[in-house]
Parts: C-alpha cells; structure tokens; sequence
C-alpha cells in the first residue's frame, strides 16, 4: 500500500487504517512462515517543526517454528511506531515500511509446549518471569 505524503500540504493529517498481507518474497530468508491480516492503525501528521511525523499501531500473528516440537505455533505482536519520516518524501510504501519493524519482532526461540516436563529433564529451561529472578545479580538492586 503506498501512502501519498504530499496530501499533508492539504490536510492536517493522513489517517491510517489499513489490513496488510506479506506474500512469500518477503518471508523467504526469516523464520517467519506465513504472515497474514496485520493490522495498522495510525497517522501521519506534522510536527512543530514542520516535519512528518508517524505515529502507528500494529497488530498481528506470524506462523513461526517451535523451537521445541518443530511444529508450525503462532506468535502474537504488537509493535508502537513513532517516528519521523524524511520531509523530501513524497510517497511512503506502508509494506515495505513496517517489514523491518515486524523483522524485529521475530523471537528467538519460541514454544508453546509444556515445559515442566524439559525441565525435570534437562534442568535449565526456564519461563521468562524466572529469568527476571534466577541468577540476576540486580533483582535487589530497585527494591526499597
């Protein structure tokens, strides 16, 4: 979806409210396997200074590989945007724009398996609240 920049010559502001689709050529170097119905809700306005200012809501799931059954889990994300975009553009391609915010999304490891079971196993898998308390040599340190 390309978004027409110069509109906000016209107007105060350029609303944003859109569902996209990513097909395979983006997907193809990424963990991601399918990436359908994400959600953007936002606008681009003008600062104070006059720049373009974005400012945008993302909702969506992406099909990735557990890390542990190797079977195909869903991940949901949601990502805030707020950034300023060059005064010299005149057109914005909303795809290719959020493609490298939603790359960043992308776990590292992901599972939607029980994990109590690995754990009596192997012994050092842990939830991520467990991560925040075990080891950490700073969980006092903004305790009062």
């Amino acid at each position: 979806m390309i978004i027409n920049i110069t509109d906000l010559n016209l107007k105060d502001k350029i609303v944003i409210d859109e569902t996209l689709n990513y097909d395979s050529d983006y997907l193809k170097n990424t963990e991601i396997l399918k990436l359908d119905n994400v959600k953007v809700k936002g606008e681009i306005t003008k600062d104070y200074e006059n720049n373009n200012l974005i400012t945008l809501n993302v909702k969506g799931e992406m099909l990735i590989t557990d890390a542990i059954t190797c079977q195909e889990v869903p991940y949901q994300f949601e990502i805030e945007i707020e950034e300023n975009l060059e005064n010299s553009l005149k057109t914005l391609d909303l795809i290719e724009f959020l493609w490298h915010y939603i790359v960043l999304e992308i776990p590292i490891r992901y599972t939607k398996s029980d994990t109590s079971l690995l754990k009596d196993k192997y012994g050092d898998i842990y939830h991520e609240e467990e991560i925040h308390e075990i080891n950490n040599p700073f969980k006092d340190f903004f305790e009062e």
